[in-house]
């Protein structure tokens, strides 16, 4: 239903569940003390960050569909390769078990681009074990670069390797990767 409304239906339809369930929860829990028009907003982003992700980096696999791209490898295999800095893996959400949930960009397994992935990874400063490396990377490959005239992605696709390597030492800078390193977290295994 909801991929078949115009935007001002999708947004008096959201408006209204969101004004019912903040009326039922402010009557049970109190007025929260948060401005209303920011926590709104918060409630706006919420709602539509996960399309915003998969339009611009997506769409991806999960590690089913990771096993099945790698050619039926196992999950073990995978977390491996993530944990090796061969494959970029993107964290989500913790699934209420305590385990966290991960997706893998889909673009990732083209051959063109997972023969070099490691390469540009690792200068990029990729670490599975902290979430925002793998998702400001998967967004800086496919962000056109001014510079580089197209976006990493492209280039590494087609075979530009030592240039989008350069790049990536530049994202790794950003990060504060090797500024980190001393107090870095052990990473948890993808699964």
């Amino acid at each position: 239903m909801a991929n078949s409304l115009a935007p001002e239906e999708y947004a008096r339809i959201s408006a209204e569940a969101y004004r019912r369930r903040v009326l039922a929860q402010a009557r049970e829990h109190g007025i929260p003390a948060s401005d209303p028009e920011r926590a709104g907003e918060r409630a706006a982003v919420l709602a539509t960050a996960g399309r915003a992700w998969a339009d611009d980096i997506g769409p991806f696999y999960d590690t089913d569909g990771a096993r099945i791209a790698l050619g039926g490898v196992t999950k073990q295999a995978v977390s491996d390769r993530v944990h090796r800095g061969r494959l970029l893996a993107l964290r989500l959400a913790s699934d209420g078990s305590g385990r966290d949930r991960w997706v893998y960009p889909a673009w990732q397994f083209r051959p063109a681009v997972l023969r070099h992935l490691h390469a540009v990874l690792d200068a990029a400063g990729y670490d599975p074990g902290r979430a925002t490396t793998g998702w400001t990377i998967a967004t800086w490959l496919v962000t056109p670069d001014e510079e580089l005239g197209a976006s990493p992605l492209q280039l590494l696709e087609a075979g530009h390797l030592p240039q989008v390597r350069d790049a990536a030492r530049e994202v790794r800078a950003s990060l504060g990767t090797d500024e980190r390193t001393t107090t870095q977290q052990p990473a948890t295994a993808a699964s």
